[in-house]
């Protein structure tokens, strides 16, 4: 008998494998083998009741600072959206039962734009200067260069000078070779402005030969008297002055009747050519079969952009490395110091940060958004969030055919034009950034009516974003609607003279119940029709117009992201971009 047992030992001592093993129980005897799958379950049941213990009085994880989509799961929808930071943060697909009304502005009907010129104002026949003519180089993108196009013609008013057409930028990363007339109407331009400055196509010819005028730079926010003791001199002698880089280069600050000039000029002189109109007219007649109401959203979170920034969104070296060799080309900038950038509000929110604050301020996933983009860095995995949330996503490529957008889709400026339209005329315009378009559209919709104008509050959201692991979705929307007041584009949120004057326009804003006295006795007559259908971070422009790269908004043209330098040629262009 014992050297039988000795031998079942030794056989399943040496057994090997699942089907060895089972073999080896057989061997083993009936009461031994209920012992061993006793204690096998007792063992088992404990490791359970420990592994629950843990998951139920372990605190839940930090908040992650990681924002890009690649760090965070899609958000899931079904009856609700699940965010992937906790049970407990549960994004729901319906906007909820708020009191007002998102699409339009309560007060709006008592606001209107008013431009008209005081009687006071000296028209263009009796103060242009005979042999005075002033030129300007724009420089930027489309809505920087707009803002060059405005103030050239109050600056040519200053010097009693007739100012010719400007010249747009066509030697930037956007490599457009459109002028003028090609992206603006020109005979427009020049009669709507007629009574206040003269306006002429070209420089004509100085005793039959080509004329050669003086180039100079005025500093930024020259005012009058600045244009009077450094231009005039200038033109004076030499009767032709080209003022090169002409961005923001008129003070923010002016007296009212020279605000109400640049409201003519940006609100109904600068009207875009007829084709660009039309393309346009036509993006925004397709939003509207699909809905009744549309958001339009314009996302800045192309790679040099977050670049200049210096913000950091969790992608750890990868990141540092591609978005630090783009940093290194702008030697004025200082070494970045992303958690104070992000913290002062300076960041530009990611598509999943933004359509949580849509979310919370009451859009439901049914909302229909446009997109106006450039590349965004990370491509669709960056955008899966925002598409989840709301998955009537368009931009001007989904809704038109590349036929129809074939005679502008080579030229950068005549594509983002068409992006300004379908914004401007959108129910509610939304942007994740204090660039120059959404300061140029924030103004002109103040001025046509106050449509609804939404511009995070990102030094406050950022705090909230940090937190949200750690509350309820109800609590979440509370505070981001409670952050939000005062951003939504609603009259008089913002304080006369505070911000960009593109961006605010007061003196261009009259109320209802006095407009006869804010108008001059003029009875309302130039009350601008309301369409049917906040406080600046700070003064002076961060971010240039640096949306349409190419003209399917990618980085083609960029050196190398793994090139920490420019040439010698390529630097000053991309530092007159980015180093003001």
């Amino acid at each position: 008998m014992r050297r039988k047992k000795r031998e079942r030992s030794n056989n399943i001592h040496h057994l090997r494998g699942s089907n060895d093993f089972c073999i080896a129980l057989n061997l083993i005897p009936w009461r031994k083998r209920h012992r061993v799958f006793s204690s096998f379950s007792a063992l088992s049941g404990c490791l359970l009741l420990f592994l629950f213990a843990v998951s139920v009085f372990s605190p839940p994880p930090a908040a992650s600072n990681h924002f890009l989509s690649r760090h965070s799961s899609a958000v899931k929808e079904s009856e609700a959206l699940e965010s992937n930071f906790g049970a407990v943060f549960q994004v729901p697909a319906s906007g909820g039962n708020l009191s007002r009304d998102l699409w339009s502005s309560s007060q709006s009907k008592l606001f209107y734009g008013c431009s008209n010129a005081s009687k006071k104002f000296q028209t263009a026949d009796v103060k242009t200067h005979p042999n005075r003519y002033l030129l300007i180089a724009t420089s930027g993108g489309l809505n920087q260069q707009r803002t060059g196009i405005i103030d050239a013609v109050v600056a040519a008013y200053i010097l009693n000078a007739t100012l010719v057409i400007p010249g747009l930028d066509q030697h930037s990363y956007w490599k457009d070779s459109s002028g003028f007339a090609e992206i603006f109407n020109v005979d427009w331009f020049i009669s709507s402005l007629s009574r206040d400055v003269e306006v002429i196509k070209e420089l004509p010819p100085k005793g039959g030969k080509a004329w050669i005028p003086r180039s100079m730079r005025v500093p930024r926010k020259c005012n009058p008297k600045c244009y009077q003791t450094r231009v005039l001199p200038v033109l004076n002698k030499k009767h032709a002055v080209e003022l090169t880089k002409f961005d923001y280069r008129l003070s923010n600050r002016l007296e009212t009747d020279l605000q109400k000039l640049r409201c003519r000029v940006n609100y109904h002189a600068l009207r875009f050519t007829d084709p660009v109109l039309e393309m346009g007219k036509l993006l925004v007649e397709r939003m509207r079969i699909k809905a009744k109401h549309f958001i339009a959203l314009h996302l800045r979170f192309e790679p040099d952009m977050l670049a200049f920034s210096g913000c950091y969104y969790g992608g750890g070296e990868k990141e540092r490395a591609e978005l630090g060799a783009i940093r290194k080309r702008w030697k004025t900038l200082h070494a970045s110091n992303p958690e104070k950038v992000r913290r002062h509000g300076r960041c530009p929110l990611t598509p999943e940060e933004i359509g949580l604050m849509l979310r919370a301020l009451g859009f439901g996933s049914d909302v229909h958004v446009y997109v106006a983009s450039g590349e965004v860095y990370g491509g669709e995995e960056t955008l899966t969030p925002l598409k989840a949330l709301f998955p009537n996503f368009h931009s001007k490529e989904t809704i038109a055919t590349k036929e129809e957008l074939g005679a502008f889709s080579s030229f950068s400026g005549r594509m983002a034009a068409l992006d300004y339209i379908v914004c401007d005329e959108s129910n509610v315009f939304v942007t994740n950034n204090n660039g120059n378009m959404a300061r140029m559209l924030a103004g002109r919709r103040r001025y046509f009516g106050h449509k609804p104008t939404i511009r995070p509050n990102a030094k406050k959201l950022y705090k909230l974003f940090l937190d949200r692991n750690n509350m309820t979705w109800e609590e979440f929307a509370s505070l981001a609607r409670t952050y939000q007041i005062g951003f939504m584009g609603e009259p008089k949120e913002v304080k006369p003279g505070r911000g960009e004057f593109h961006e605010n326009p007061d003196s261009c804003i009259c109320q209802a119940n006095d407009a006869e006295n804010n108008e001059n006795n003029n009875n309302g007559k130039d009350a601008v029709e309301m369409n049917d259908e906040q406080q600046s971070i700070e003064e002076d422009p961060d971010w240039t117009d640096i949306d349409y790269l190419d003209n399917a908004g990618g980085f083609k043209d960029l050196p190398n992201l793994d090139s920490s330098v420019l040439t010698k040629q390529e630097q000053p262009e991309v530092e007159a971009f980015f180093s003001d």
